[in-house]
Protein backbone atom coordinates (compact mmCIF):
# COMPACT_ATOMS: atom_id res chain seq x y z
CA UNK A 1 0.00 0.00 0.00
CA UNK A 2 1.21 3.62 -1.33
CA UNK A 3 1.33 6.02 1.23
CA UNK A 4 -0.46 9.29 0.45
CA UNK A 5 1.10 12.45 0.18
CA UNK A 6 0.48 15.78 -0.53
CA UNK A 7 0.75 17.12 -4.01
CA UNK A 8 2.79 20.39 -4.89
CA UNK A 9 -0.43 22.10 -5.30
CA UNK A 10 -1.81 21.04 -1.80
CA UNK A 11 1.43 21.99 0.00
CA UNK A 12 1.32 25.57 -1.78
CA UNK A 13 -2.00 26.15 -0.66
CA UNK A 14 -1.39 25.02 3.19
CA UNK A 15 1.65 27.38 3.29
CA UNK A 16 -0.43 30.20 1.49
CA UNK A 17 -3.11 29.67 3.90
CA UNK A 18 -0.20 29.91 6.84
CA UNK A 19 1.02 33.62 5.43
CA UNK A 20 0.52 35.74 8.25
CA UNK A 21 1.58 32.32 10.70
CA UNK A 22 5.36 33.67 10.78
CA UNK A 23 6.45 31.42 13.62
CA UNK A 24 4.24 28.41 11.90
CA UNK A 25 6.25 29.53 8.36
CA UNK A 26 9.95 29.39 10.08
CA UNK A 27 9.31 26.09 11.37
CA UNK A 28 8.09 24.58 7.66
CA UNK A 29 11.24 26.25 6.49
CA UNK A 30 13.26 22.71 8.09
CA UNK A 31 10.41 20.12 6.82
CA UNK A 32 12.68 19.65 3.33
CA UNK A 33 13.99 21.67 0.33
CA UNK A 34 10.66 21.84 -1.92
CA UNK A 35 8.93 23.27 1.40
CA UNK A 36 11.73 25.76 1.96
CA UNK A 37 11.95 27.13 -1.24
CA UNK A 38 8.48 27.44 -1.28
CA UNK A 39 8.04 29.04 2.40
CA UNK A 40 10.71 31.58 1.35
CA UNK A 41 8.68 33.76 -0.56
CA UNK A 42 5.94 34.08 1.83
CA UNK A 43 8.06 35.20 4.89
CA UNK A 44 9.98 38.16 2.62
CA UNK A 45 6.46 39.27 1.11
CA UNK A 46 6.37 41.23 4.00
CA UNK A 47 9.13 40.68 6.15
CA UNK A 48 8.93 43.77 8.06
CA UNK A 49 5.59 44.20 9.40
CA UNK A 50 5.07 43.66 13.47
CA UNK A 51 8.58 43.39 14.11
CA UNK A 52 9.72 43.31 17.85
CA UNK A 53 13.36 43.43 18.87
CA UNK A 54 13.64 39.96 18.78
CA UNK A 55 13.53 40.12 14.84
CA UNK A 56 16.05 43.27 14.34
CA UNK A 57 18.27 40.25 13.28
CA UNK A 58 17.03 40.45 9.79
CA UNK A 59 19.22 43.33 9.22
CA UNK A 60 21.77 41.10 8.95
CA UNK A 61 19.92 38.90 5.95
CA UNK A 62 20.20 42.63 4.64
CA UNK A 63 23.46 43.08 4.94
CA UNK A 64 24.56 39.65 3.04
CA UNK A 65 22.53 40.73 0.31
CA UNK A 66 24.89 44.13 -0.19
CA UNK A 67 26.93 44.49 -3.65
CA UNK A 68 30.44 45.39 -3.43
CA UNK A 69 29.08 48.63 -3.64
CA UNK A 70 26.99 49.19 -0.65
CA UNK A 71 29.38 46.87 1.86
CA UNK A 72 32.11 49.62 0.72
CA UNK A 73 29.83 52.63 1.23
CA UNK A 74 28.64 51.20 4.79
CA UNK A 75 32.10 50.32 5.65
CA UNK A 76 33.11 53.86 4.93
CA UNK A 77 31.01 55.24 7.32
CA UNK A 78 32.86 56.53 10.37
CA UNK A 79 31.77 54.62 13.70
CA UNK A 80 31.45 51.51 12.14
CA UNK A 81 33.95 49.10 13.66
CA UNK A 82 31.40 46.48 14.66
CA UNK A 83 30.20 46.06 10.53
CA UNK A 84 34.09 45.05 9.73
CA UNK A 85 33.57 42.10 11.80
CA UNK A 86 31.04 40.55 9.67
CA UNK A 87 31.78 38.50 6.99
CA UNK A 88 30.89 39.29 3.53
CA UNK A 89 33.00 36.90 1.29
CA UNK A 90 31.23 34.41 -1.13
CA UNK A 91 30.63 31.36 1.24
CA UNK A 92 28.53 33.34 3.06
CA UNK A 93 26.10 35.02 0.76
CA UNK A 94 22.48 34.22 1.39
CA UNK A 95 21.04 30.75 0.01
CA UNK A 96 18.07 32.69 -1.51
CA UNK A 97 17.75 36.33 -3.06
CA UNK A 98 15.08 37.46 -0.34
CA UNK A 99 14.31 40.53 -1.57
CA UNK A 100 13.15 39.67 -5.14
CA UNK A 101 10.01 38.56 -2.86
CA UNK A 102 9.28 41.86 -1.19
CA UNK A 103 5.79 42.77 -1.87
CA UNK A 104 5.33 45.35 0.90
CA UNK A 105 7.92 48.03 0.86
CA UNK A 106 6.89 50.13 3.95
CA UNK A 107 10.17 53.26 3.82
CA UNK A 108 8.38 53.75 8.11
CA UNK A 109 8.81 50.16 9.05
CA UNK A 110 11.94 49.54 7.48
CA UNK A 111 13.57 52.48 8.81
CA UNK A 112 12.46 51.55 12.29
CA UNK A 113 14.08 48.06 11.93
CA UNK A 114 17.48 49.07 10.52
CA UNK A 115 16.87 51.82 13.34
CA UNK A 116 16.29 49.28 16.09
CA UNK A 117 19.31 47.36 14.98
CA UNK A 118 22.04 50.17 15.06
CA UNK A 119 20.45 51.57 18.18
CA UNK A 120 21.01 48.04 20.13
CA UNK A 121 24.33 47.14 18.37
CA UNK A 122 26.01 50.59 17.77
CA UNK A 123 24.04 52.81 20.22
CA UNK A 124 27.55 54.63 21.39
CA UNK A 125 28.79 55.05 18.32
CA UNK A 126 26.19 56.11 16.42
CA UNK A 127 24.39 59.25 16.67
CA UNK A 128 20.06 59.36 15.67
CA UNK A 129 20.92 61.68 13.03
CA UNK A 130 23.61 59.56 11.80
CA UNK A 131 21.86 56.40 11.13
CA UNK A 132 19.19 58.01 9.77
CA UNK A 133 20.84 60.30 7.34
CA UNK A 134 23.55 57.83 6.21
CA UNK A 135 23.34 54.35 7.17
CA UNK A 136 19.48 54.12 6.54
CA UNK A 137 19.52 55.21 2.68
CA UNK A 138 22.17 52.41 1.88
CA UNK A 139 19.79 49.75 3.00
CA UNK A 140 16.64 51.13 0.87
CA UNK A 141 18.89 51.79 -1.88
CA UNK A 142 20.18 48.03 -1.60
CA UNK A 143 16.18 47.02 -1.06
CA UNK A 144 14.74 48.60 -4.15
CA UNK A 145 17.28 47.74 -6.22
CA UNK A 146 17.13 44.38 -5.73
CA UNK A 147 12.84 44.19 -5.41
CA UNK A 148 11.52 42.38 -8.11
CA UNK A 149 7.71 41.63 -6.93
CA UNK A 150 6.93 45.26 -5.33
CA UNK A 151 2.77 45.63 -4.95
CA UNK A 152 2.80 48.22 -1.97
CA UNK A 153 5.15 51.09 -2.60
CA UNK A 154 5.11 53.37 0.40
CA UNK A 155 7.95 55.47 -0.36
CA UNK A 156 9.89 58.65 1.60
CA UNK A 157 11.64 60.73 -1.46
CA UNK A 158 13.73 62.70 0.20
CA UNK A 159 15.75 59.62 0.37
CA UNK A 160 16.12 59.54 -3.82
CA UNK A 161 18.60 62.79 -3.06
CA UNK A 162 20.88 60.55 -0.46
CA UNK A 163 24.60 60.15 -1.69
CA UNK A 164 23.88 56.20 -1.79
CA UNK A 165 21.33 56.64 -4.71
CA UNK A 166 23.64 58.99 -6.20
CA UNK A 167 23.88 56.10 -9.28
CA UNK A 168 20.58 54.40 -8.72
CA UNK A 169 18.91 53.23 -11.66
CA UNK A 170 15.27 54.86 -11.29
CA UNK A 171 14.80 53.71 -14.54
CA UNK A 172 15.11 50.08 -14.18
CA UNK A 173 13.70 50.09 -10.44
CA UNK A 174 10.25 51.96 -11.87
CA UNK A 175 9.90 49.21 -14.50
CA UNK A 176 9.81 46.35 -11.75
CA UNK A 177 6.88 48.42 -10.49
CA UNK A 178 4.40 46.74 -12.98
CA UNK A 179 2.35 44.36 -9.92
CA UNK A 180 1.71 47.72 -8.17
CA UNK A 181 -1.28 48.08 -6.53
CA UNK A 182 -0.95 50.34 -3.81
CA UNK A 183 1.34 53.32 -3.64
CA UNK A 184 2.32 56.31 -1.49
CA UNK A 185 4.25 59.26 -1.66
CA UNK A 186 5.83 60.97 0.49
CA UNK A 187 7.62 64.66 -0.20
CA UNK A 188 9.52 66.48 2.27
CA UNK A 189 11.05 70.23 2.57
CA UNK A 190 14.58 69.63 2.34
CA UNK A 191 16.25 72.48 1.20
CA UNK A 192 16.47 71.29 -2.65
CA UNK A 193 15.91 73.49 -5.15
CA UNK A 194 16.83 71.49 -8.18
CA UNK A 195 13.99 68.83 -8.18
CA UNK A 196 15.23 66.79 -11.38
CA UNK A 197 15.60 63.53 -9.29
CA UNK A 198 12.20 63.38 -8.37
CA UNK A 199 10.85 64.93 -11.30
CA UNK A 200 12.25 61.68 -12.66
CA UNK A 201 10.95 59.11 -10.83
CA UNK A 202 7.34 60.50 -11.11
CA UNK A 203 7.41 60.68 -14.48
CA UNK A 204 8.60 56.80 -14.65
CA UNK A 205 6.03 56.31 -12.22
CA UNK A 206 2.78 58.00 -14.23
CA UNK A 207 4.51 55.94 -17.35
CA UNK A 208 4.41 52.46 -15.93
CA UNK A 209 2.40 52.29 -12.82
CA UNK A 210 -0.83 52.33 -13.94
CA UNK A 211 -2.75 49.80 -11.65
CA UNK A 212 -2.83 51.26 -8.14
CA UNK A 213 -5.81 50.55 -6.76
CA UNK A 214 -4.71 53.06 -3.77
CA UNK A 215 -3.12 56.62 -4.17
CA UNK A 216 -1.69 58.14 -1.37
CA UNK A 217 -0.06 61.75 -1.94
CA UNK A 218 1.58 63.41 1.65
CA UNK A 219 3.02 67.01 0.37
CA UNK A 220 5.31 69.04 2.34
CA UNK A 221 3.93 71.64 4.97
CA UNK A 222 5.11 74.62 3.40
CA UNK A 223 6.53 76.88 6.57
CA UNK A 224 7.49 80.33 5.52
CA UNK A 225 10.81 82.60 6.91
CA UNK A 226 9.15 85.54 8.67
CA UNK A 227 8.61 88.75 6.37
CA UNK A 228 8.25 86.19 3.39
CA UNK A 229 4.79 86.32 1.97
CA UNK A 230 5.15 84.57 -1.14
CA UNK A 231 7.54 80.81 -2.54
CA UNK A 232 10.36 82.03 -4.54
CA UNK A 233 10.01 81.33 -8.34
CA UNK A 234 12.22 78.35 -8.35
CA UNK A 235 10.02 76.93 -5.72
CA UNK A 236 6.83 77.62 -7.29
CA UNK A 237 8.11 76.14 -10.67
CA UNK A 238 8.79 73.18 -8.92
CA UNK A 239 5.72 72.56 -7.10
CA UNK A 240 3.55 73.64 -9.98
CA UNK A 241 5.90 70.76 -11.67
CA UNK A 242 5.10 67.76 -9.44
CA UNK A 243 1.69 68.89 -8.61
CA UNK A 244 1.21 68.53 -12.91
CA UNK A 245 2.80 65.02 -12.66
CA UNK A 246 0.47 63.96 -9.60
CA UNK A 247 -2.23 64.63 -11.26
CA UNK A 248 -1.17 62.82 -14.42
CA UNK A 249 -0.32 59.42 -11.93
CA UNK A 250 -4.19 59.88 -10.70
CA UNK A 251 -5.40 60.61 -14.44
CA UNK A 252 -3.47 57.11 -15.80
CA UNK A 253 -4.55 54.64 -13.03
CA UNK A 254 -7.02 52.21 -14.63
CA UNK A 255 -9.00 51.25 -11.44
CA UNK A 256 -8.00 54.08 -8.44
CA UNK A 257 -10.15 52.80 -5.82
CA UNK A 258 -9.34 54.95 -2.56
CA UNK A 259 -7.41 58.01 -2.90
CA UNK A 260 -5.44 60.38 0.11
CA UNK A 261 -4.11 63.39 0.38
CA UNK A 262 -2.30 65.44 2.58
CA UNK A 263 -1.03 69.51 2.45
CA UNK A 264 -2.73 70.34 -0.72
CA UNK A 265 -3.04 73.69 -1.18
CA UNK A 266 -1.84 74.94 -4.31
CA UNK A 267 -3.76 73.41 -7.45
CA UNK A 268 -5.94 71.61 -5.67
CA UNK A 269 -8.81 72.36 -8.42
CA UNK A 270 -6.32 70.56 -11.03
CA UNK A 271 -6.73 67.59 -8.52
CA UNK A 272 -10.16 67.05 -7.99
CA UNK A 273 -10.49 67.61 -11.86
CA UNK A 274 -8.21 64.67 -12.18
CA UNK A 275 -10.09 62.97 -10.03
CA UNK A 276 -12.99 62.63 -12.73
CA UNK A 277 -10.96 60.13 -14.83
CA UNK A 278 -11.56 58.02 -11.86
CA UNK A 279 -15.28 58.31 -11.85
CA UNK A 280 -16.09 55.00 -12.22
CA UNK A 281 -13.81 53.46 -10.09
CA UNK A 282 -13.28 55.48 -6.97
CA UNK A 283 -15.15 55.07 -3.57
CA UNK A 284 -12.90 56.65 -1.17
CA UNK A 285 -11.36 59.74 -0.74
CA UNK A 286 -9.58 61.62 2.10
CA UNK A 287 -8.14 65.49 2.31
CA UNK A 288 -6.15 66.08 5.36
CA UNK A 289 -4.70 69.65 5.92
CA UNK A 290 -5.96 71.14 2.65
CA UNK A 291 -6.91 74.47 1.66
CA UNK A 292 -9.96 74.73 -0.37
CA UNK A 293 -10.37 78.35 -0.68
CA UNK A 294 -11.80 79.59 -3.96
CA UNK A 295 -12.31 75.66 -4.85
CA UNK A 296 -15.37 74.41 -6.74
CA UNK A 297 -16.73 71.10 -5.06
CA UNK A 298 -18.77 70.58 -8.51
CA UNK A 299 -15.79 68.28 -9.24
CA UNK A 300 -17.72 66.29 -6.57
CA UNK A 301 -20.45 65.52 -8.54
CA UNK A 302 -19.07 62.76 -10.95
CA UNK A 303 -17.75 60.78 -8.51
CA UNK A 304 -20.84 58.61 -8.65
CA UNK A 305 -19.61 55.23 -7.05
CA UNK A 306 -17.86 57.33 -4.33
CA UNK A 307 -19.25 55.75 -1.12
CA UNK A 308 -16.70 57.50 1.83
CA UNK A 309 -15.67 60.81 2.50
CA UNK A 310 -13.27 62.49 5.09
CA UNK A 311 -11.66 66.07 5.46
CA UNK A 312 -9.73 66.16 8.14
CA UNK A 313 -7.83 69.84 9.57
CA UNK A 314 -9.29 71.04 6.44
CA UNK A 315 -9.81 74.91 5.86
CA UNK A 316 -11.58 77.14 2.94
CA UNK A 317 -14.81 76.36 2.44
CA UNK A 318 -17.58 78.76 2.40
CA UNK A 319 -21.57 78.47 1.95
CA UNK A 320 -21.67 78.99 -1.47
CA UNK A 321 -18.80 76.22 -2.51
CA UNK A 322 -21.39 73.65 -1.08
CA UNK A 323 -24.24 74.52 -3.23
CA UNK A 324 -22.44 72.55 -6.18
CA UNK A 325 -23.07 69.55 -3.93
CA UNK A 326 -26.82 70.07 -4.68
CA UNK A 327 -26.69 67.80 -7.23
CA UNK A 328 -24.24 65.09 -6.50
CA UNK A 329 -24.22 61.48 -8.62
CA UNK A 330 -23.12 59.79 -5.51
CA UNK A 331 -24.59 58.36 -2.48
CA UNK A 332 -21.89 58.54 0.23
CA UNK A 333 -22.23 55.78 2.56
CA UNK A 334 -19.99 57.04 5.62
CA UNK A 335 -18.66 60.99 5.65
CA UNK A 336 -16.40 62.22 8.32
CA UNK A 337 -15.38 65.84 9.84
CA UNK A 338 -12.43 65.93 11.82
CA UNK A 339 -10.93 69.17 13.01
CA UNK A 340 -12.19 71.35 10.26
CA UNK A 341 -11.62 75.40 9.85
CA UNK A 342 -14.79 76.49 8.92
CA UNK A 343 -18.17 77.72 9.71
CA UNK A 344 -20.55 75.00 11.01
CA UNK A 345 -22.95 76.30 9.08
CA UNK A 346 -20.70 74.62 6.34
CA UNK A 347 -20.72 71.33 7.39
CA UNK A 348 -24.31 71.44 8.42
CA UNK A 349 -24.95 72.22 4.51
CA UNK A 350 -23.05 69.43 3.42
CA UNK A 351 -25.18 67.02 5.44
CA UNK A 352 -27.92 68.55 4.13
CA UNK A 353 -27.14 67.70 0.22
CA UNK A 354 -25.13 64.64 1.16
CA UNK A 355 -26.96 62.76 4.47
CA UNK A 356 -29.58 60.67 2.77
CA UNK A 357 -27.92 58.27 2.40
CA UNK A 358 -25.39 57.94 5.24
CA UNK A 359 -25.11 55.37 7.24
CA UNK A 360 -22.05 56.69 8.76
CA UNK A 361 -21.18 59.84 10.20
CA UNK A 362 -18.47 61.39 12.59
CA UNK A 363 -18.34 65.04 13.28
CA UNK A 364 -17.08 67.49 16.17
CA UNK A 365 -20.36 68.94 17.40
CA UNK A 366 -24.08 67.95 17.88
CA UNK A 367 -25.60 69.50 14.87
CA UNK A 368 -29.39 69.86 14.60
CA UNK A 369 -31.83 68.58 12.01
CA UNK A 370 -28.62 65.46 11.91
CA UNK A 371 -31.74 62.99 11.65
CA UNK A 372 -33.72 64.71 9.27
CA UNK A 373 -30.43 65.28 7.21
CA UNK A 374 -29.88 61.40 7.94
CA UNK A 375 -32.47 59.53 8.03
CA UNK A 376 -30.65 56.35 7.32
CA UNK A 377 -27.82 56.58 9.80
CA UNK A 378 -26.53 53.57 11.87
CA UNK A 379 -23.66 54.59 13.55
CA UNK A 380 -22.50 58.19 14.77
CA UNK A 381 -19.41 59.32 16.52
CA UNK A 382 -19.01 62.61 17.81
CA UNK A 383 -15.61 64.11 19.04
CA UNK A 384 -16.37 67.03 21.66
CA UNK A 385 -12.47 68.51 21.16
CA UNK A 386 -13.55 71.65 22.71
CA UNK A 387 -15.62 73.39 24.72
CA UNK A 388 -19.48 71.86 24.88
CA UNK A 389 -22.95 74.29 25.73
CA UNK A 390 -24.40 72.00 27.24
CA UNK A 391 -27.90 73.32 26.11
CA UNK A 392 -26.94 71.65 23.11
CA UNK A 393 -27.05 68.47 24.89
CA UNK A 394 -30.96 68.02 24.63
CA UNK A 395 -30.47 67.62 20.40
CA UNK A 396 -29.50 63.95 21.67
CA UNK A 397 -33.17 63.02 21.88
CA UNK A 398 -33.80 63.85 18.14
CA UNK A 399 -31.22 61.41 17.34
CA UNK A 400 -32.78 57.81 15.37
CA UNK A 401 -29.30 56.28 15.22
CA UNK A 402 -28.53 53.19 16.61
CA UNK A 403 -24.78 52.74 17.42
CA UNK A 404 -23.16 55.84 19.32
CA UNK A 405 -19.55 56.69 19.94
CA UNK A 406 -18.22 59.53 22.02
CA UNK A 407 -14.68 60.85 22.34
CA UNK A 408 -14.17 63.39 25.23
CA UNK A 409 -10.75 65.28 25.36
CA UNK A 410 -11.97 68.02 28.18
CA UNK A 411 -13.35 67.91 31.64
CA UNK A 412 -16.76 69.27 30.81
CA UNK A 413 -18.87 69.41 34.53
CA UNK A 414 -22.45 67.76 34.09
CA UNK A 415 -21.70 66.50 30.95
CA UNK A 416 -22.39 62.59 31.80
CA UNK A 417 -25.74 63.37 33.45
CA UNK A 418 -27.43 65.30 30.72
CA UNK A 419 -26.20 62.47 28.45
CA UNK A 420 -27.80 59.95 30.50
CA UNK A 421 -30.88 62.05 30.52
CA UNK A 422 -30.88 63.17 26.85
CA UNK A 423 -29.91 59.40 24.99
CA UNK A 424 -32.81 58.41 23.62
CA UNK A 425 -33.62 54.98 23.81
CA UNK A 426 -33.45 53.73 20.11
CA UNK A 427 -29.58 54.40 20.65
CA UNK A 428 -28.62 50.61 22.04
CA UNK A 429 -25.31 50.65 21.20
CA UNK A 430 -22.75 52.97 23.09
CA UNK A 431 -19.20 53.64 23.34
CA UNK A 432 -17.54 56.85 25.72
CA UNK A 433 -13.92 57.13 25.25
CA UNK A 434 -12.70 59.71 28.17
CA UNK A 435 -9.08 61.01 27.62
CA UNK A 436 -6.74 60.11 30.16
CA UNK A 437 -5.40 63.23 31.13
CA UNK A 438 -9.78 63.75 32.55
CA UNK A 439 -9.60 63.06 36.68
CA UNK A 440 -12.42 60.78 38.03
CA UNK A 441 -13.26 59.08 35.11
CA UNK A 442 -14.81 56.10 37.43
CA UNK A 443 -16.96 58.64 38.66
CA UNK A 444 -18.38 60.03 35.67
CA UNK A 445 -19.33 56.23 34.28
CA UNK A 446 -21.06 55.63 36.90
CA UNK A 447 -22.99 58.56 36.99
CA UNK A 448 -23.91 57.82 33.00
CA UNK A 449 -24.84 54.18 34.01
CA UNK A 450 -27.05 55.04 37.22
CA UNK A 451 -29.00 57.81 34.93
CA UNK A 452 -29.30 55.97 31.40
CA UNK A 453 -32.31 54.51 29.90
CA UNK A 454 -32.40 50.54 30.52
CA UNK A 455 -32.25 49.39 26.81
CA UNK A 456 -28.54 49.35 26.41
CA UNK A 457 -27.69 45.45 24.66
CA UNK A 458 -23.54 46.98 24.41
CA UNK A 459 -21.73 49.79 26.16
CA UNK A 460 -17.50 50.22 25.39
CA UNK A 461 -15.95 52.60 28.68
CA UNK A 462 -12.62 53.05 28.92
CA UNK A 463 -12.32 52.09 32.47
CA UNK A 464 -10.27 49.89 33.75
CA UNK A 465 -11.65 46.81 35.19
CA UNK A 466 -12.17 46.33 39.09
CA UNK A 467 -14.38 45.94 41.55
CA UNK A 468 -16.01 49.06 41.69
CA UNK A 469 -16.41 49.18 37.89
CA UNK A 470 -17.81 45.44 38.26
CA UNK A 471 -20.22 46.59 40.49
CA UNK A 472 -21.89 49.42 38.41
CA UNK A 473 -21.87 46.38 35.64
CA UNK A 474 -23.75 44.43 37.62
CA UNK A 475 -26.13 47.07 39.35
CA UNK A 476 -26.68 48.38 35.70
CA UNK A 477 -27.71 44.89 34.56
CA UNK A 478 -29.99 44.06 37.37
CA UNK A 479 -31.52 47.42 36.43
CA UNK A 480 -32.01 46.82 32.69
CA UNK A 481 -33.57 42.71 33.23
CA UNK A 482 -30.83 41.33 31.48
CA UNK A 483 -30.69 43.52 28.67
CA UNK A 484 -27.36 44.02 28.38
CA UNK A 485 -25.37 41.59 26.20
CA UNK A 486 -21.54 42.91 25.95
CA UNK A 487 -19.67 45.12 28.26
CA UNK A 488 -16.42 46.46 27.53
CA UNK A 489 -13.76 47.87 29.32
CA UNK A 490 -9.56 48.04 29.59
CA UNK A 491 -9.18 44.49 30.62
CA UNK A 492 -5.57 45.17 31.25
CA UNK A 493 -5.36 44.10 35.41
CA UNK A 494 -5.43 41.22 36.92
CA UNK A 495 -8.35 40.23 39.37
CA UNK A 496 -8.21 39.39 42.76
CA UNK A 497 -11.10 36.38 44.30
CA UNK A 498 -13.56 39.15 45.01
CA UNK A 499 -13.36 40.49 41.77
CA UNK A 500 -13.26 37.07 39.54
CA UNK A 501 -16.76 36.27 41.94
CA UNK A 502 -18.03 39.36 40.80
CA UNK A 503 -16.87 39.09 37.12
CA UNK A 504 -18.61 35.29 37.30
CA UNK A 505 -22.09 36.90 38.37
CA UNK A 506 -21.97 39.12 35.34
CA UNK A 507 -21.23 36.44 33.09
CA UNK A 508 -23.95 34.05 34.34
CA UNK A 509 -26.71 36.89 33.78
CA UNK A 510 -25.65 36.41 30.16
CA UNK A 511 -23.23 38.99 29.74
CA UNK A 512 -19.97 38.53 28.00
CA UNK A 513 -17.17 41.34 29.04
CA UNK A 514 -14.46 42.14 26.28
CA UNK A 515 -11.57 44.40 26.08
CA UNK A 516 -12.82 48.29 25.24
CA UNK A 517 -13.16 49.36 21.56
CA UNK A 518 -14.42 52.11 19.21
CA UNK A 519 -17.54 51.05 17.49
CA UNK A 520 -15.37 52.76 13.91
Amino acid sequence: MTLPYLTDDSIYYILQHLQNDRSTLFKCLLVNRFWCRSTIPLLYANPFENMTEKNYSITLTLFYCFNKVEILQLKNQPGLSQINNINFDKEHNPLFEYLKYLENYNSYLINSVIYGWFAKYCSDLLSYQKIYSDIIPIFHQSILRQSRNIKQLDILLYLLYKESFKHFNFQNFSSNLTKLNSLSLNFYSNGIVNKAVEQEFLRNIANICTNSRKLIIKLPRIRRPPFQHHNTSNNLINTTSTLQKLCTIIQVQNKLKMFMIRNCNSLLNNVLLSLEFQKHSLVHVVFTSCDFSNISLKSFNDLYNLEYLKFMFCKGILLYQCEGLNFSSFKLKELSFIRNYWNDNVTSLMLNYLGTSLQRLSIEKLIENISMYCPNLIVLKICFYFHIDLSVMQLFKSLRTRILSIIISHNIDNFFINLAINIPINIRKISIYIYPRISNKFLKFKEFLENCHNSFEMIYLNQIIGLESLKIVLSYIERSNNRLKVFGMKLDKELNDEELKLLNRIKTKGVEIVEFSEFN
